[in-house]
């Protein structure tokens, strides 16, 4: 895709961005109309004029979408604007886009370095340094800070010669300061806590770089979990099709996007941390979390007039949910296919905010296919807590019929599993016994006995099914072009 703004003059032309140029607060205002926007599943919003910050541009909600569930009659996906960040149709359906995820995940390709970049036309050092000059929104009302949530961090291990990219909520903390978002109830290090340690464990401080307006793949990049010492500038270039150019930092060897909107750079020292939170995550608020990394921001590098993107979080669905949902499936179904289980597709809808994982078995030849995906994703997944099985007749973009399978082919008595690993960590979900780590991760069996003779299984009836295909594609195209009516309707395909 390229710089960030290009992606933001295609989301325009494809009637995928609203521009607003009255003033807005920067305060609630800003986040509350891109929660609106994702309510209704309406496009992307544009600020042109933040209180408070003449000449700033805010933007929020670039890469969300409506729900399966509560929009199907329109064409806007929830995964749209992913897709069109990937180069493909807003209208790509979801299984194509998941195995184009899958495809290119496994097709990195490479970096290039470059001498200059539009990323440090403007450079800001030292005293000058004042993250209070950009409108970085307060999304919540009990939120403790004003929050960055849309770019990438980078922290570089210079002994294996390997950066890493992450995202993390990052609350302001001064005008020079950012602390790191804690992630709660997580069992192990991520890859950026065991290298800042690395660092401090010698005395040194952490080098670091926040791509604020990074290009949509290396925001997709930084989502994926890829294993320690991945080319993860690859990986983003895979995603997108083409080399990410890279600069050398200011302050260190960590190379940056030649074309981001902004970088700012400088060092996480040891011993400073600070409290964080609350915070409205993606499934509950988050309370206070104590002694956590801070970002001393001491160098800015910069377009100018650079745009500030950010997520309106938990508002459904927000960019967060859209990304994981896409991704994390990607990367689950990779994990499946790899163990040898024929799986169609895998889907985490936005509707049940990350917590449930949906599997589509391409084949049931043997019995104990539903128990080893249920086993792998509850062993891989740090959001999913149930699994629901589904046959390979339904449409992965058709979640009104998937629940309907659930509810009338999954016995209660013989087709829900709940699991007893109580060592398993308790991710996202909420209403449990923390203390008694009492989770409630289970897999729900919605597919046909393997003994169900195919003639005694009752048929479907939706409107795929109960009409010929040529009267479905008359009424379709009669109901949309030649009579007008609204709203505009499509039909599922099995894929």
């Amino acid at each position: 895709m390229g710089a960030f703004r290009d992606f933001l003059d295609e989301l325009k032309e494809a009637g995928e961005l609203n521009v607003i140029e009255e003033p807005i607060d920067w305060d609630l205002q800003a986040a509350a109309i891109c929660a609106m926007a994702q309510r209704t599943g309406g496009p992307a919003v544009q600020f042109n004029n933040v209180k408070d910050y003449e000449g700033s541009t805010l933007v929020g909600g670039v890469l969300a979408g409506p729900g399966f569930i509560e929009w199907p009659q329109v064409p806007r996906r929830m995964h749209g604007r992913i897709a069109m960040a990937l180069g493909l149709p807003s209208d790509t359906h979801y299984t194509d886009l998941l195995l184009t995820v899958m495809d290119r995940m496994n097709s990195p390709i490479r970096a290039i370095e470059v001498d200059s970049g539009p990323c440090q036309e403007e450079v800001i050092d030292g005293e000058d340094v004042d993250l209070y000059q950009y409108p970085i929104p307060r999304l919540h009302d009990k939120d403790g800070a004003r929050y960055l949530t849309f770019h990438t961090v980078l922290v570089r291990d210079e002994e294996k010669a390997w950066t890493n990219l992450g995202t993390y909520r990052l609350g302001l903390a001064g005008k020079n300061a950012l602390v790191c978002g804690g992630i709660p109830r997580r069992t192990a290090p991520s890859h950026f806590q065991n290298i800042v340690k690395g660092y401090h464990e010698k005395g040194k401080s952490a080098p670091f770089a926040i791509v604020l307006g990074p290009p949509p793949e290396l925001m997709m990049a930084a989502a994926l979990s890829s294993p320690e010492g991945a080319d993860e500038y690859g990986i983003a270039g895979g995603l997108g099709l083409n080399s990410i150019p890279l600069l050398k930092g200011q302050l260190s060897d960590i190379r940056v996007p030649a074309n981001a909107e902004a970088v700012l750079e400088g060092h996480i020292y040891p011993g400073d941390v600070a409290d964080e939170g609350p915070f409205g995550a993606v499934s509950y608020y988050l309370e206070k979390a104590e002694n956590n990394f801070v970002f001393r921001v001491e160098s800015i590098t910069q377009r100018k007039n650079p745009i500030l993107p950010f997520i309106a979080e938990s508002a459904r669905p927000s960019d967060t949910m859209c990304l994981f949902s896409v991704l994390h499936s990607a990367e689950l179904q990779k994990i499946l296919s790899g163990a040898g289980l024929p799986v169609k597709w895998i889907i985490l809808p936005v509707e049940a905010r990350l917590c449930l994982a949906i599997v589509s078995l391409a084949a049931q030849p043997v019995p104990g296919l539903q128990g080893r995906v249920g086993y792998l994703i509850n062993a891989y997944s740090p959001f999913a807590r149930q699994v629901l099985v589904v046959d390979p007749d339904l449409d992965s973009e058709d979640l009104s019929n998937i629940i309907t399978d659930r509810s009338w082919k999954a016995s209660v008595e013989r087709d829900y599993y709940i699991s007893s690993n109580v060592d398993k960590p308790l991710g996202w979900t909420e209403n449990h016994s923390f203390n008694e780590k009492l989770g409630s991760s289970m897999l729900i069996d919605a597919t046909w006995r393997n003994d169900r003779k195919p003639e005694t299984m009752p048929r479907r009836i939706n409107f795929e099914v109960c009409f010929p295909e040529d009267v479905r594609k008359r009424v379709i195209s009669r109901w949309n072009d030649e009579w007008n009516l609204s709203p505009k309707t499509f039909q599922y395909e099995i894929k």
